[in-house]
């Protein structure tokens, strides 16, 4: 669907996406916290699961374990950030910009 500028009808617009882009900075932000204070569990599992490797096998498995841990809460939490930006971004902001003429305006307009 092409949106069309409500004040010269313009069809060059730009989807602003502030919300969606807050959103999954902030949520990235929380859910690496939240991984980190899930590393130790990772790194736990890992260094179990490296104990066939002997110890070298553990100290990698436990490293592993520990970014995998990050990484994932990370993710999830992006993703869920964004969720929520783009609901934002739908009702509360002008998320669309005319290239042509400045105007910025919302899907609603």
């Amino acid at each position: 669907m092409t949106n069309l500028c409500p004040n010269c009808g313009s069809g060059q617009v730009s989807k602003r996406e502030y919300g969606r882009k807050i959103g999954c900075a902030i949520g990235t932000a929380a859910g690496a916290a939240a991984g980190a204070s899930g590393m130790l569990a990772g790194s736990e599992a890992g260094a179990a699961l490296g104990v066939i490797g002997g110890p070298a096998g553990m100290v990698l498995g436990g490293i592993a374990g520990a970014i995998f841990g990050g990484l994932l809460g990370g993710s999830v939490g992006c993703s869920a950030g964004s969720k929520a930006g783009e609901t934002f971004d739908g009702t509360l902001v002008d998320n669309y910009r005319c290239l042509a003429c400045g105007h910025s305006f919302s899907e609603h307009d």
